[in-house]
């Protein structure tokens, strides 16, 4: 099965979520931290530092929100919670802004079972409504959402953004409101991920079963996806995997150089050394959680 790009799809879904307040607030995708590539997958900006945002997943945001998304291929793990908070005090750090102005959002499609149990551990975690779970006690207001447990009557575009819909899953997203923002590379994701929902939706149609006419236009034939789109979402993902494991490699390096300002070279040439991505997720964490740059070369040795 080719390769899915979810991210695209997840930018567009947090947009659709939290279309009333296009307004006062700014989306910035994959915010470029470094003239590296190190990336947060969604900045979220309020154009007024005051606005209240009462959607259920932007209650926890200051002026600038910080959002990491997993998507059903991959899992929110305590490495991943690491390294999001140090993209946040990166973030902060680079554009002198008060740690206090930030929030972190993990977005995790499946139940990240072990981070919540670590989180436990360490703070106080509060399961305040389906699927969102605040964590009280880090460095700034931070929040775990998995949507796969969200109501589909508060969060229909996160809860759908998966690959085990069923036609009763299509029918009521076909019944959505309509909206003015771009859907292509959403409803691209899910054709993708659910093919053979997809095949039973085309027997459908072929008995009567009728869209609305936006998703309509978007599924048509082979799923509706417009050809530009398809291209679109599928460079991305080229471009994702060219870029992970280099960007991985910087991020642990500009999150040593901030915090320590000098990293000796032994260091750096053992940091470059490594290409795997799971690794080097797990020495984001040490270069965030460290006590001094002696331990963290200890850590990955």
């Amino acid at each position: 099965m080719a390769r899915i790009s979810w991210h695209p799809a997840f930018v567009q879904a947090i947009q659709l979520e939290l279309e009333d307040y296009l307004d006062v607030l700014t989306f910035e995708t994959e915010h470029q931290l470094t003239t590296e590539p190190l990336k947060i997958d969604v900045l979220i900006i309020k154009k007024k530092k005051d606005a209240v945002i009462e959607k259920n997943i932007g209650r926890i945001f200051r002026q600038f929100n910080i959002v990491e998304y997993k998507s059903p291929n991959d899992w929110a793990t305590i490495e991943a919670y690491h390294k999001t908070h140090s993209y946040a005090r990166l973030y902060a750090a680079l554009n002198k802004v008060n740690i206090n102005d930030l929030s972190v959002t993990v977005v995790a499609t499946r139940r990240p079972k072990k981070l919540l149990a670590f989180l436990n551990k360490q703070y106080t975690v509060h399961n305040v409504q389906l699927g969102i779970y605040h964590v009280k006690g880090d460095t700034c207001p931070t929040q775990i959402v998995v949507s796969e447990e969200l109501s589909e009557d508060d969060n229909l575009w996160l809860n759908y953004l998966r690959n085990d819909l069923a036609i009763a899953n299509l029918e009521r997203l076909s019944k959505a409101r309509e909206s003015e923002l771009p859907m292509d590379a959403y409803v691209y994701v899910i054709a993708e991920a659910n093919i053979e929902t997809m095949e039973e939706l085309e027997m459908q149609k072929k008995k009567g079963f009728i869209l609305s006419e936006k998703l309509d236009a978007y599924f048509g034939e082979k799923f509706g996806i417009p050809a530009e789109a398809r291209g679109e979402a599928r460079g991305e993902a080229r471009g994702e995997a060219r870029g992970k494991a280099e960007g991985k490699t910087e991020a642990v390096l500009t999150c040593l150089q901030a915090r320590f300002k000098r990293v000796p070279q032994r260091v750096e040439k053992a940091v470059r050394s490594v290409s795997d991505p799971s690794a080097l997720d797990s020495w984001i964490a040490q270069a965030a959680t460290c006590q001094s740059l002696d331990e963290f070369a200890e850590a990955v040795k």
